[in-house]
This record gives C-alpha cells, structure tokens and sequence, in this order.
C-alpha cells in the first residue's frame, strides 16, 4: 500500500510541475526578447506587430509557445533559439603513437563551439580512444616509515616488478622514485638531535634520518638504475601512525605543473602520469597541521618538502 501512495505522490507532483510550466513564464523581470529568453527554458519570444493590446507591457509577448499562439502569435512570428552543436575541428584518432608525431590524436572532436540556452540541456558524442604504446611516465612513492620495516624486501621487489609491467604495455615507458615518512615535527617526529638523525630503534643498524619527501630518483627508461635507487634506500621513522603520504603526492604533481618553473621529477607533457604509493598506514589530512602550529594549507608551490 505504501508503495502506491508513493507513486501516486510522485505522479501528482510531476503533473503539478508540468501544470505550473504551462501556465507561463515570470514576466516580472522581463523588458527584452533577451530577458525573455533567458528568463526560462521553454520561455519564447512574440515578434509580431501590433501583438500586444493598448496599456500592456512588452513583457506579454513572452510566455511559453502555446501560450503566445493561443493569444494569436503565428508560429513563424515566435523566437524560440535551440541549441546548437558546430564542430571546429576533428582529426581522426590516431592508432599508434609516433615519436616524430607531437602529440597523438586520443579525443575527437577536439573543438566544438555551443550555442546555448539557459536551462536548456544539450548532448552531443564525444570518443576517446588510447593510442597503442602510449608514453607512461610512473613515479613510485615509497613509506620508509619504522612499521614498513618487514615489508620493505617486498616492496623493493615490487617496485622491480612494475617497470617490467610497464615495459610489456609501452615502449616507452619511463618511472621515477620518491619516499616520504612525515614532517620532521613534533608530535609527528621525535624531533630530539640524535632521534632525528636516528628515529629507528637502537639495535637497527640500518636506518637513516627522519625526513617528510625525498625525491630520490627523476623519470629514467633506465631498469639497473631504477632498481640499485629502490635498494639502496633504509627504513626510518615518526611517532604517530598515519604518515605525509599526502605532501609526498602533493609534491610530486605540483612539480609536474605548467605553472611551476621546477620539475624534478621529469614528467612528460605527451604522457600518461601515474603515481603508485606504497604505504601500510592511513594518512594526515587538513586540519592536522595545527597539532604541529601549521596554520596554512598547502599552496601548491614547489617550495615544501625539498629536504625534509
């Protein structure tokens, strides 16, 4: 029973809207063929002469199209602009990727122009298709937090394993590497001189300072150096459980930037751009900075996080 009265509900409010729209347009705002127009999506406009009486407005010749007719608008008297779709330009998409080409054709069109009337919705076909041996530029970012510890081996080794995946879709695929752990502050890290240098527990010999990002390695097509970088880097640590994986990221886009006069990551501009995160914890976000004082947000810039 519930369910016929909410359909019978649902009916009776579309069938009100629908009455509401054919009793008119709001002529409170309207001086113009423009306002008109405007005014509504199945608001028209009567050019015809002599349509309106002695002491009405002009804003009677605006009203919907049945309205205008009933009152004695011709059809052919009645502005009523569609939208419209124009293809500027449409270069067929390309099947492979050529490194002599610039830039390979992946969506077409590439420039439409719209003419378009408020409230009035427009569809138009728009393809995309991935050229084979598409560029990939992949940056591996690693957590080398203390809790990555007995994971580290197994990550290193997937690290290796992803330039062979990489290798087996493109030709020309190239990868960078970065780690993070989190801000050299308190309470995120023991900011002590000797557990700053030395955040891993005593008996670890092999730990490095604490630091926020590091870029390690920028975009090679280079497998052996790829791999002696992912090995040769050491666990460190922080106090808190989530990490700056974030700021890594952060940095790691902003420097891929147009804005930004800096990349050291070497991101291409005719490539697909990925970021894999290694990571065994969840993250900081907005609003943790001011556990630490840090008031401001991120500004996007590449001035954070260079040595830290």
């Amino acid at each position: 029973m519930e369910n016929y009265l909410l359909f019978l509900l649902l009916m009776l409010t579309a069938k009100n809207g629908l009455c509401q729209q054919e009793k008119g347009c709001s002529k409170s705002m309207v001086n113009s063929c423009g306002d008109c127009i405007r005014s509504g999506p199945k608001c028209v406009w009567c050019k015809q002469l002599n349509f309106t009486k002695a002491g009405e407005q002009e804003a009677v010749r605006c009203d919907t199209k049945a309205q205008l007719m009933k009152r004695g608008c011709k059809r052919e008297e009645v502005i009523s602009p569609e939208n419209t779709v124009d293809i500027v330009k449409e270069d067929p998409l390309s099947v492979s990727f050529d490194k002599q080409q610039k830039q390979p054709v992946q969506l077409s069109p590439q420039k439409i122009s719209l003419r378009l009337r408020p409230g009035l919705p427009i569809t138009f076909r728009v393809s995309f298709k991935r050229v084979q041996g598409y560029p990939v530029d992949l940056y591996y970012l690693m957590d080398l937090s203390y809790s990555m510890k007995d994971d580290l081996a197994n990550v290193k080794e997937l690290g290796k394993d992803l330039f062979a995946a990489l290798k087996s879709i493109t030709d020309s695929a190239r990868i960078g590497f970065g780690a993070f752990v989190d801000k050299t502050v308190l309470p995120y890290t023991n900011t002590n001189k000797e557990k700053l240098l030395k955040p891993c527990d005593e008996n670890d010999q092999e730990c490095q300072a604490a630091f926020g990002y590091r870029h390690v390695l920028s975009m090679t097509s280079e497998e052996d150096q790829f791999k002696t970088k992912v090995t040769e880097e050491l666990i460190s640590g922080n106090l808190d459980s989530p990490e700056g994986s974030l700021d890594a990221m952060m940095q790691a886009a902003v420097w891929g930037k147009e804005s930004t006069k800096e990349d050291r990551i070497g991101w291409r501009n005719s490539s697909t751009r990925l970021i894999v995160l290694t990571t065994d914890a969840g993250f900081h976000m907005a609003g943790d900075g001011k556990l630490a004082g840090i008031l401001e947000p991120n500004d996007e810039q590449t001035t954070h996080l260079l040595d830290n």
